[in-house]
């Protein structure tokens, strides 16, 4: 007569449990997922930013370098406005001074090392990202349209954040609308995506012209009982491993981040003929160019909607990523163990 086992109903329970807060149905849902959209089309998505949480900031500000592969946080804070500068960080110094020889080269006429420095500059620019809690007015998951959905984070670029806080306190009576968060009295932004010169760009983004209130006193609960910590967004490593990222970036030591050695793994079924084994380290010459990044598209979908796109450059491109995402899971695992 056959048998069979019991079915561990707990262990099943705990991977439940792991697809929940380790997958993409738990960690990239915290996220306002940006409308996927084609050449000529804009995008169109309704937020309502929210207050800060008790004891919390309206936002969580961020700078990050890609360096070797690797999402590194600037260790310099924003302090009245600006990075401070007093606060020391190897990659920023480095980033620096590869602008100091840019210009002595270009005084020198050897444009051709130049652009290589320029390059290797931009590949390792420090990247304002700024988070920020908020609800979507209406978003479509899974096949079904959803309304006031979150709290989720908002994470924006410079050229949007600039946008929400002139609209908070700008002197220009124009842009001023004052407490847009006010769950009576504040505003809807409505966040609008085109693409310019292949970089998504949100120029169009604008608040609505009518003030409205957050919801009803339901909704405001459930706001208040689901905020984010933003802060986990930003989390500073020691010096030491600064230093040490930036000295594998200039090749001075190899990188030892990955365990597998694929070489020394490969040499023990090649034999004594086989080339030899070479350390991995990053080459100045990266031509990978840092920018800014936005939550991705998961199963959730915004409105896309075919407007004709201007052909306009923005000093603030962004380029949507998987990678940025993953970085975050990464750190949110760093942060569980």
């Amino acid at each position: 007569m056959s048998e069979f086992g019991t079915l561990d109903l707990e262990g099943v329970q705990e991977e439940e449990k792991r697809l929940k807060t380790k997958g993409q149905g738990g960690f990239l849902d915290q996220f306002v997922p940006m409308p996927e959209i084609k050449p000529g089309e804009v995008g169109t998505i309704e937020l309502r930013i929210l207050p800060p949480s008790k004891g919390g900031k309206l936002f969580q500000y961020n700078r990050i370098h890609s360096i070797n592969g690797r999402k590194i946080h600037c260790p310099r804070p924003l302090v009245n406005g600006k990075w401070d500068k007093d606060v020391p960080c190897p990659i920023c110094d480095y980033y620096n001074s590869l602008w100091r020889q840019i210009d002595k080269l270009e005084d020198a006429g050897d444009t051709e090392e130049a652009e290589r420095l320029k390059k290797e500059a931009r590949s390792i620019k420090p990247i304002e990202r700024y988070y920020y809690n908020a609800i979507v007015r209406k978003l479509t998951v899974n096949g079904e349209q959803q309304l006031n959905v979150g709290p989720r984070v908002l994470s924006v670029g410079k050229t949007v954040h600039q946008m929400i806080i002139r609209a908070i306190v700008s002197d220009r009576p124009e842009e001023k609308l004052g407490d847009i968060t006010n769950i009576k009295t504040g505003f809807d932004f409505i966040m609008k995506k085109e693409l310019r010169s292949g970089y998504p760009n949100y120029d169009r983004s604008v608040f609505a012209r009518e003030a409205s209130p957050l919801g009803d006193q339901a909704l405001i609960d459930h706001v208040a009982e689901n905020m984010h910590d933003l802060t986990k967004f930003r989390t500073i490593k020691p010096m030491e491993e600064l230093k040490k990222e930036l000295a594998i970036h200039r090749g001075l030591i190899p990188d030892e981040s990955d365990s597998f050695d694929v070489d020394k793994s490969d040499a023990e079924y090649q034999g004594p003929s086989s080339t030899t084994a070479t350390s991995a380290s990053v080459p100045a010459d990266v031509t990978a160019e840092a920018t800014a990044t936005e939550a991705p598209v998961e199963t959730a979908t915004a409105e896309a909607t075919s407007t004709p796109a201007s052909d306009v450059v923005t000093d603030d491109i962004t380029v949507e990523s998987e990678e940025f995402l993953e970085t975050l899971q990464e750190m949110e695992e760093e942060l569980e163990s």
